[in-house]
């Protein structure tokens, strides 16, 4: 707990990509940290927000003082700005959290009901029922 309230938010170059997702669909989105403090980068990196399913966030590379984390989440809450915390947690125990937001889209449509092919196969037995009435006239 006294971790927690000693963190201080923090004032630096971060980029979450991408910052647009589907609503209902899990994503991996990259998350890049500068360095936050100073001493060692951070050994774990944690997010939350209302509406957002984590499933893992994993650290994928160490640039000098900063870091470059992969997580993979998914938005359950409904369509606009998601505001998410991301938590970077050092090996004394202490953290440092960052605001970020995401934007959240409407899930697309599932295909409908398939009228383009009812409606163009209900025109060619049309056509082959005209053809057969026409060929049967003619041969009577």
């Amino acid at each position: 707990m006294l971790a927690t309230l000693s963190a201080d938010p923090a004032y630096a170059h971060i980029v979450v990509t991408p910052d647009l997702i589907e609503l209902g669909e899990t994503v991996d989105v990259q998350v890049e940290l500068s360095r936050l403090r100073p001493g060692s980068p951070p050994e774990r990196l944690e997010l939350e927000g209302d509406g957002l399913e984590v499933f893992s966030t994993e650290l994928e590379a160490r640039v000098g003082a900063e870091t470059r984390w992969r997580a993979r989440i998914r938005a359950t809450g409904s369509p606009g700005v998601l505001p998410i915390v991301l938590r970077a947690v050092y090996p004394d125990g202490r953290s440092v959290e960052v605001d970020q937001s995401l934007t959240v889209v409407p899930a697309s449509e599932e295909a409908g009901f398939p009228w383009t092919a009812v409606i163009v196969g209900v025109l060619l037995a049309l056509g082959a029922a005209a053809a057969a009435l026409f060929l049967a006239r003619r041969k009577a």
